[in-house]
């Protein structure tokens, strides 16, 4: 399999078992991506228990995998000196923010643009070393056209806490999100294990076989009849890959602007042209978290303001209804 040098070798956690071997291996090496990763299995060079192993391969948790790296992985974290940071909240060992949309968490495979922890680690240089190198400081993640509440620790015994508070449910995460349609039930509960589409590996998709437990809370806080657009609260009480998104569209609701799981704004901007220019990204806003404090144990809530996009959007959406 090549120079022992190089090798990186991982053992897999109780919370990975059951999921295919690219997709964790995707999610512990953000460096490489899946389709590097499963290219190497293909050819035999990912080894599982010592013995070579498909893509698809169903790990178990104790197990050992072993590979050599694809070729040129980004491996240094460089830091983002013009980044501007909007801080929510600071204090010796955590760092709340404001994250904007547009603006990835951490480097995916091959991407060398400004990130957030390059960001984080301009302005604070110590964060090197505080967990993955290539997320430091990062107890969980918004997506890239998510915007909203994220909070980062500021060393280890902070990140270890953080992480393990967020593992075991123990915050609340509180989204907005613009949705296309209104559900039978203004409210209610999603309970649909979450796992990738077994054919466009770009989605995740609810209901999954093979999924992982995922819960979602939801509240239609306002519907907009002539648009045929809802204003959403969302509870997420589990945190999986895109389960805001996933969720809402198992109950036909997709996420406005979303470029995965929705088709699409189309035809609502043929009836409201309007509103075209203001859609540019998927209309989800994490708006609230609550955790205890990693160090002196006191329960903090922390908000994100409206984006300026949201208020914008809002504010025609009154104007159609009104005409």
């Amino acid at each position: 399999m090549g120079d022992d040098n190089a090798m990186i070798s991982l053992e897999i956690s109780s919370d990975e078992a059951g999921r295919r071997l690219d997709s964790l291996l995707a999610a512990r090496c953000p460096e490489f991506s899946r389709t590097q990763l499963a290219r190497l299995a293909r050819n035999g060079k990912i080894a599982l228990d010592g013995r070579p192993a498909k893509p698809g391969a169903i790990a178990a948790a104790g197990q050992r995998v072993v590979f050599q790296p694809p070729e040129s992985p980004l491996t240094k974290l460089e830091p983002d000196y013009g980044l501007e940071i909007s801080v929510i909240y600071e204090d010796e060992d955590i760092l709340v923010l404001d994250k904007p949309w547009g603006l990835m968490a951490h480097p995916g495979a091959g991407r060398r643009e400004p990130t957030l922890a390059g960001g984080l680690l301009a302005r604070n240089p110590r964060l090197n070393g505080v967990g993955e190198h290539l997320r430091p400081g990062l107890a969980h993640r918004l997506d890239r056209d998510t915007s909203g509440v994220l909070i980062t620790a500021k060393n280890e015994p902070a990140l270890r806490a953080l992480s393990e508070m967020f593992g075991r449910r123990e915050t609340k995460k509180i989204y907005l999100a613009f949705v296309s349609g209104r559900p039978r039930n203004d409210c209610g509960l999603v309970d649909a294990p979450i796992g990738r589409h077994p054919t466009q590996r770009r989605k995740m998709y609810a209901g999954a076989p093979r999924g992982r437990a995922a819960l979602t809370y939801y509240k239609i806080l306002r519907h907009f009849p002539k648009t045929g657009l809802s204003l959403a609260a969302l509870r997420l009480v589990t945190g999986r890959t895109h389960q805001a998104r996933v969720h809402l569209q198992s109950l036909g609701l997709p996420v406005l602007g979303d470029p995965v799981y929705s088709r699409g704004p189309g035809d609502l901007v043929k009836k409201f042209p309007s509103l075209g220019p203001l859609i540019k990204r998927q209309m989800l806003h994490a708006r609230r978290l609550t955790i205890v404090h990693p160090v002196n144990s006191t329960e903090m809530t922390f908000r994100a303001p409206w984006p300026s996009d949201f208020r914008i959007f809002l504010r025609e959406i009154l104007a159609l209804e009104k005409a």
